[in-house]
C-alpha cells in the first residue's frame, strides 16, 4: 500500500526551520517582541524619516532619543546580554538574555532599518560593554543604569580621518596634567555624536587608553555630517581641543602593557561586529520578502513575474544566501553562549554575511520597478544604501579577509 505523506509547508522567512527548532521559548519571546516593536514603532515612520521628514520632532537628535526611550521601555535590550549589568542596572527583576537571543533581536530590528540596529549596537555592544569591562565601580554605577534605561545615550570614538582601518595610526592624544587629562584630536563617522557621554580612545605616553568624556565638557564639540545613506541616523565628527577631563574619567582597566593597548578597543569592536552579523540577515530578509510579494502580485506579459524562470532563479539564490547566513549567525551565537567565540570567527562571519546581504539587496532592487529609487515606494532601496555602509564600517570587507587570512596562514598581510 502506498503511504502518502503530507507535503510540508515551506515558510520562506524560516526555510530550514532554524528559528523554530533552535530558539528556546525565551529566545522566541525576545525575537517576537523585537519584531512587534519594529512593526508598530518603526515601519510606519521609517520611509519619511529616511527622506528627512521628522515632524513632530524638531531634530534628528530628538527623534533618536525618543526612539531610544521606546526601545528601553518596550524591549529593555540595552546591555541585556551583559551578565554583569544585573549588578548595576537598578532593576531588581533584571534577567540577562543569551547572546543568541540578542542576535535574533538585532536581526528583527535591522529588518526595520540599519540605523535602529546601529543604535542598539553602539549603546550596548560598544559603550556599555566597554564600561562593563573596563570601567571603575564608580563609573559603572554612574552610567550603566541610565544607559540601560535609555535615559542617556553614549557614543564610541575610535575611528580617525587618517587612520580608518588602522587604529594604531591614532593621532588623538591624552596628556596627563596634574589631576586631569587633556585631549586633543578628531574622530569621524561617530554614531550619535550628540550623546551624553563618549567612550574615547586616545594615545598617552604609555599607550592607547579609553576615557569617558561627557557632553558639554569645554573643548569637546561635535558636528553632524550630511550623508546619502543611514539617513534616519546621525553620524558625527568629534573634536577635542585642549579638552580637560578629570583623571577619574580614565577607564582604568584599559591600562595595558606596550603592544597590547589596542586589545581593549578591538574587543569592543568584536562585540559590535557580532551583532552586525545577525542584523544584516534581517535587512536581507526584508528585501527578499518585499520582492517575493511584489513579483507574485505584479503581472508582466500576462503572467505574474514570479512565474518567470529567471525571477525564480534569482529568488532561490537570494533565499539560499539568506538561510546560509542565518545558520552561520546561529553558530556564532552558540559559540558565544559557550564562551568559545573568537574575534576571527566574527571576522569571517561579517566578511560573509554583510557581503551576501549587499548582494541580495542589490538583486532585489534590480527586480523591483524603477520607483524603488524613490523614498516612498519600497524598502529595499533604503536597505541597499544602508548595507553598503555596514560593509564599510566596523572593519571593511578587505580587513576582515586579512584577519582570517592571518589566522589560517600565520602571516600578517596588513
Amino acid at each position: 500500500m502506498e503511504i502518502k505523506t503530507a507535503k510540508p509547508k515551506v515558510d520562506p522567512s524560516d526555510y530550514y526551520r532554524t528559528d523554530e527548532l533552535s530558539l528556546t521559548e525565551e529566545e522566541k519571546m525576545v525575537r517576537d517582541t523585537a519584531r512587534a516593536f519594529v512593526k508598530k514603532e518603526i515601519l510606519p515612520h521609517i520611509q519619511t524619516w529616511d527622506k528627512g521628514v521628522i515632524a513632530p520632532f524638531k531634530s534628528q537628535e530628538e527623534m533618536i532619543r525618543s526612539t531610544a526611550r521606546k526601545v528601553a521601555e518596550n524591549l529593555g535590550i540595552f546591555g541585556l546580554n551583559l551578565i554583569e549589568l544585573g549588578k548595576y542596572s537598578g532593576d531588581a527583576s533584571f534577567e540577562p538574555i543569551s547572546h543568541t537571543a540578542y542576535g535574533a533581536a538585532l536581526r528583527e530590528l535591522e529588518a526595520g532599518d540599519s540605523t535602529l540596529r546601529s543604535l542598539i549596537s553602539v549603546q550596548s555592544s560598544l559603550c556599555m560593554f566597554a564600561i562593563t569591562r573596563y570601567a571603575s565601580e564608580e563609573q559603572k554605577k554612574k552610567w550603566l543604569p541610565v544607559l540601560h534605561r535609555g535615559e542617556k545615550l553614549a557614543c564610541f570614538g575610535l575611528t580617525e580621518p587618517q587612520g580608518g582601518s588602522d587604529p594604531g595610526n591614532m593621532m588623538t592624544t591624552a596628556i596627563k596634567k596634574g589631576h586631569a587629562w587633556v585631549l586633543n584630536g578628531n574622530k569621524v563617522w561617530i554614531t550619535n555624536g550628540f550623546a551624553d557621554v563618549a567612550v574615547v580612545w586616545a594615545k598617552t605616553s604609555e599607550g592607547i587608553r579609553g576615557f569617558l568624556v561627557e557632553k558639554g565638557t569645554p573643548g569637546f564639540s561635535n558636528r553632524s555630517e550630511e550623508k546619502w545613506t543611514f539617513r534616519a541616523g546621525v553620524a558625527s565628527s568629534l573634536s577635542f581641543s585642549k579638552c580637560e577631563i578629570p583623571e577619574e574619567n580614565l577607564l582604568p582597566q584599559t591600562v595595558r602593557p606596550p603592544g597590547k593597548d589596542l586589545a581593549s578597543p578591538l574587543s569592543c569592536l568584536t562585540e559590535a561586529r557580532y551583532g552586525i552579523c545577525w542584523g544584516v540577515v534581517g535587512a536581507a530578509r526584508a528585501c527578499f520578502e518585499e520582492v517575493l510579494r511584489v513579483t507574485k502580485e505584479r503581472n508582466m506579459f500576462g503572467v505574474p513575474l514570479a512565474q518567470k524562470q529567471e525571477v525564480q532563479r534569482k529568488l532561490v539564490w537570494a533565499l539560499n544566501e539568506i538561510e546560509n547566513s542565518q545558520m552561520l549567525s546561529y553558530q556564532l551565537g552558540r559559540l558565544k553562549d559557550q564562551g568559545k567565540l573568537s574575534y576571527a570567527h566574527v571576522s569571517m562571519a561579517k566578511y560573509n554575511n554583510v557581503s551576501k546581504a549587499c548582494e541580495v539587496a542589490r538583486m532585489c532592487v534590480e527586480l523591483l520597478p524603477a520607483d524603488v529609487f524613490t523614498f516612498d515606494a519600497y524598502h529595499s532601496g533604503r536597505h541597499f544604501r544602508n548595507l553598503e555602509v555596514v560593509k564599510k564600517y566596523e572593519g571593511t570587507h578587505e580587513v576582515h579577509a586579512f584577519v582570517v587570512g592571518r589566522e589560517i596562514t600565520g602571516y600578517n598581510a596588513f
